[in-house]
C-alpha cells in the first residue's frame, strides 16, 4: 500500500539532492574513481543536510548525475501520488494501512498496551513474529506507528510488561497521532464500511455469515480454500472493528445456519455472526 510518508520521504530526498547539488556531484565523482563495495550494487549512500537542516541518508545511482538522481525520485513521487489517489478513492483513510488483518490487530493491541515490541506482540496476538516485524516496519513507514525513544520504558507506558520498568533491548512501537486517529475512524460507521472495502476477504467472510448464518474459522478456511491462520486473524480483526461477534447460544438451530443445515448444531467451536451494523453496510455495498 502506498503511504503519504513514503511520498514525502522521496520528495525530501529529491529536494535535498538538488539543494546539495555540488556536494552530491563531488561524492559521485570520488566514488567513481575509487574501489569499494559501492560498485557491487552501483549505488552510493551519502549523508546530506536537508533544506530544513536535518541529516538524512540518500542512496544515489552511481551512473546518474545529481539532477537525474533527483528526477528519478520526482517521477516516482508522481506515480505514487496517482496510486495513493486511487487507494483513497476506494478505502479513504485506511489507504496507508496494510491490507492485512494482523495490521488491524496490531493497532488495537498497541492502543491497549501503549507500547510493545514485535516478538511480544506476536505472542499476544498468536501471530508469526516475522509477519509482525514486517507489518510494524510498514506501519511505521506509513506514519501509523512510531518507535519509542531508546532507554528505559516506564511501565505506565508499556502495559504488556509487568515490571515497573522495562529495559529497552528491543525495538518498541506505539501508535502515532495518525494511528490514533485511524482507530477513531474505525469506530465510526464510515470506517467500518471502508474496512469491508479494504479487506476484500473480510467482506467475503462477512457476506458468507450474513447469508449463511453462524460459522467458525476452520470451516470457513476449508470451504473457501484459504489458509486457516489467515482466516482466524480475519475473524478476530473483524470482531475488533465491530463487524462480527461471537454466537452466544449453546445450540445453533437449523433455521439459523443455512451453510450446513442440521436440525441442531451443538457448538464445539467458536462460531461467529455478523453484527447489525455489518448487515446494513453489506446491503449498502451490494446496492
Amino acid at each position: 500500500m502506498v503511504s503519504e510518508a513514503e511520498i514525502e520521504r522521496l520528495r525530501l530526498e529529491a529536494d535535498t539532492v538538488m539543494t546539495r547539488y555540488q556536494t552530491v556531484e563531488e561524492a559521485l565523482r570520488e566514488a567513481r574513481n575509487e574501489p569499494g563495495d559501492h560498485w557491487d550494487e552501483e549505488e552510493l549512500t551519502v549523508t546530506l543536510e536537508t533544506p530544513q537542516g536535518e541529516t538524512i541518508e540518500v542512496v544515489l545511482d552511481l551512473d546518474q548525475d545529481p539532477a537525474a538522481n533527483a528526477q528519478q525520485r520526482y517521477e516516482r513521487v508522481k506515480e505514487l501520488e496517482a496510486k495513493l489517489e486511487q487507494q483513497q478513492a476506494v478505502v479513504g483513510q485506511l489507504a496507508p494501512l496494510p491490507a492485512d488483518p494482523v495490521a488491524y490487530r496490531i493497532l488495537y493491541h498497541l492502543d491497549t498496551v501503549e507500547g510493545n515490541y514485535p516478538r511480544s506482540m506476536a505472542g499476544h496476538l498468536d501471530a508469526e513474529r516475522k509477519q509482525v516485524e514486517a507489518l510494524c516496519e510498514q506501519m511505521e513507514t506509513a506514519g501509523l506507528l512510531e518507535r519509542v525513544e531508546s532507554g528505559t520504558v516506564k511501565q505506565r507506558r508499556v502495559k504488556a510488561k509487568k515490571a515497573d520498568e522495562v529495559r529497552q533491548h528491543h525495538t518498541y512501537y506505539r501508535l502515532s497521532r495518525e494511528g490514533d486517529h485511524l482507530l477513531r475512524f474505525l469506530a465510526e460507521r464510515d470506517g467500518k464500511k471502508n474496512v469491508l472495502r479494504h479487506l476484500s476477504d473480510g467482506q467475503t467472510i462477512a457476506k458468507r455469515l450474513a447469508r449463511g448464518g453462524p460459522d467458525y474459522p476452520r470451516m470457513t478456511a476449508e470451504e473457501l480454500d484459504m489458509d486457516f491462520e489467515y482466516v482466524r486473524n480475519l475473524y478476530r480483526a473483524l470482531r475488533r472493528v465491530g463487524l462480527v461477534t461471537t454466537y452466544e447460544g449453546s445450540t445453533i438451530k437449523a433455521s439459523e445456519r443455512k451453510l450446513k443445515p442440521k436440525d441442531e448444531t451443538h457448538r464445539k467451536h467458536t462460531y461467529y455472526v455478523t453484527t447489525s451494523v455489518a448487515d446494513e453496510l453489506l446491503r449498502e455495498l451490494d446496492g
